[in-house]
């Protein structure tokens, strides 16, 4: 284990998507990868203006978990990752609500931006004090007769290796999960662990789609280990724990208005942040997602200034797993979990909606920065079936956080601590 005790874990599982075959031979694609500026050219649609749209779908997408759990932790960049993997072979009726849903342009002007946006946020990597990785990969059905335009083209922008599995045998179907989940484990540091789990792949799967990110960021000013104590911290006006307190007094991007307080806490280089809100009530976090919005979010961030902060703060470890095929329904893109999807873009024919979106994530918070990891998987299957003294920001009542990249504006990880432990 590392001896970092200035760190903010944050680990993300994989988010899978699951394709299922409603019903031969896959052929392998040997793809280039995009020229440095060639994601720009004649698209339309940036890599910032995919961030805002992935930031537009994490807020919509929190007011649908967070009764889920109190506390929360994901990475929507991860699961937008897959989604558009998957959107890239939609058509007709069901790419226009994964559109709506996503706030995407129409298919076939995502694939460069997302190109682009990763590499913005993967050349964070090379700031001291940062190390920041992200993956795809696409696990497919042999003999399936997937167009070899689709595979090239997730290869391609997504930079997602192909491998061919056998869904179909009971013994093979076991080994194509344990071998999935072994990647998922070696792209987050052995952070996510079985990510599918047993029964979840079937004998009419035909695709699994994963994306997995890391991140493990040194604070810009870390917190001295030294001040660190427990304290009280209220979950609700009736029930409070006891918890280890972090504790920092700097000049920090600050904001505050007659509802929450907020601070940014920097990582080293200060391209990425932890933001931190803190409804003044210690009950108004049951209220605040009904109100924030990435407009009201944006306007809040270009009102940070720089301001003498008295931080507490608690440290946490939380860890969450969640099949997100419900909410992503009922925010309206119903129509690719059903047999009635329009997958055409993959093979050719309406023969593929999508079983399962699992997301799994972790993320541990102490003195020195913030160690994160996220994946998802779509699983696919064949349809069968400013003052004198410092102000005090005391962190000891439920509160959101973020944590974002601010040279594409893409938020990474977002969640809520209601309980530490």
């Amino acid at each position: 284990m590392r001896q970092n005790i200035f760190k903010t874990n944050i680990l993300t599982g994989p988010v899978i998507c699951m394709l299922i075959c409603m019903g031969a031979v896959l052929p392998a694609c040997k793809s280039q990868k995009p020229s440095a500026d060639s994601s720009r050219q004649g698209n339309g649609f940036s890599a910032s203006d995919l961030a805002e749209s992935n930031n537009h779908f994490s807020i919509d997408l929190f007011k649908q978990i967070e009764s889920k759990s109190e506390n929360i932790v994901y990475s929507p960049y991860s699961i937008s990752n897959v989604l558009a993997m998957t959107y890239s072979g939609a058509a007709a009726e069901t790419a226009e609500q994964m559109s709506e849903v996503l706030y995407f342009p129409p298919p076939g002007k995502v694939e460069k931006a997302s190109w682009d946006l990763k590499k913005q946020i993967l050349s964070n990597d090379t700031l001291p004090g940062t190390e920041i990785s992200l993956a795809n990969a696409i696990w497919a059905q042999k003999n399936f007769d997937f167009l070899p335009q689709y595979i090239d083209k997730i290869e391609k922008w997504y930079d997602a290796p192909l491998t061919i599995m056998d869904f179909t045998r009971d013994d093979s179907r076991e080994k194509s999960r344990v071998e999935i989940n072994n990647w998922v484990e070696e792209n987050t540091r052995e952070k996510i662990k079985d990510l599918i789990g047993p029964g979840v792949l079937a004998a009419n799967t035909r695709m699994v789609l994963t994306n997995a990110i890391y991140f493990n960021g040194k604070w810009m000013w870390p917190f001295d280990k030294n001040l660190t104590a427990p304290s009280i911290f209220h979950v609700s006006s009736q029930k409070s724990v006891r918890t280890e307190f972090m504790h920092l007094n700097k000049t920090l991007p600050y904001y505050e208005d007659e509802e929450i307080q907020a601070v940014r806490f920097p990582y080293r280089g200060e391209r990425l942040s932890m933001t931190i809100l803190l409804p003044k009530s210690i009950e108004a976090w049951k209220m605040i997602s009904r109100v924030l919005d990435n407009d009201r979010l944006n306007r809040l961030e270009s009102q940070f200034t720089d301001t003498e902060v008295s931080v507490s703060l608690p440290k946490f470890t939380l860890e969450l797993k969640l099949n997100l095929k419900n909410e992503l329904s009922s925010m309206g893109m119903n129509l690719a979990f059903e047999r009635g999807a329009d997958f055409s873009g993959m093979t050719g024919e309406r023969n593929l909606y999508i079983d399962e979106v699992i997301h799994m994530a972790f993320i541990e918070v102490s003195e020195n920065g913030t160690e994160a990891a996220a994946a998802t998987a779509a699983i696919i299957s064949l349809k069968s079936a400013l003052r004198e003294d410092p102000l005090v920001f005391n962190a000891d009542h439920p509160f959101l956080y973020l944590i974002r990249d601010h040279q594409s504006g893409s938020i990474i990880f977002m969640g809520r601590l209601v309980k530490p432990s």
